[in-house]
């Protein structure tokens, strides 16, 4: 049986269930009329899309020694990293010329519920893609062995 790291369990299910409150905020917000429709699709899809490649914070691989899929924090990485949290502290800065007040608050929130979904999304991918080709390196050793 293939085992992902529990460090990396746990990451994904903590963001499973960030996600799915942050969601829940961003409805209720949305129906409070905080933000517009179009704007918090819009800016969920946006972020969702940007998350997916900042995903590739994270090498995720095979540990042969562990016999466990793990993730590591590489130079690109961290250089990600970096631009995503200069781009959080400064989003009041970005946006504040078209959006303010509780708009602005909520806009934000959507950015982050986007962004943490695609991080899920291309960290549970990559998972998956590993324990796929593990899966595939396991059948051509047995078939070498026969």
């Amino acid at each position: 049986m293939y085992r992902v790291d529990w460090k990396l369990a746990i990451r994904q299910a903590v963001f499973c269930v960030i996600i799915a409150a942050l969601i829940v905020i961003i409805v209720f917000n949305t129906i409070e009329g905080k933000i517009d429709l179009p704007l918090a699709i819009s800016g969920f899809l946006l972020s969702t899309i940007l998350g997916f490649f900042l995903s590739r914070m994270f090498k995720i691989s095979w540990h042969q020694e562990k016999k466990r899929v793990i993730a590591q924090l590489d130079i690109i990485g961290f250089i990600l990293l970096a631009i995503y949290f200069g781009i959080e502290y400064f989003r009041k800065y970005i946006f504040e010329y078209w959006l303010s007040g509780e708009e602005l608050n909520a806009f934000g929130l959507v950015i982050l519920t986007g962004l943490l979904l695609g991080r899920f999304i291309g960290m549970t991918r990559k998972i998956s893609d590993v324990l796929l080709e593990r899966d595939y390196q396991v059948e051509n050793i047995e078939r070498v062995k026969k």
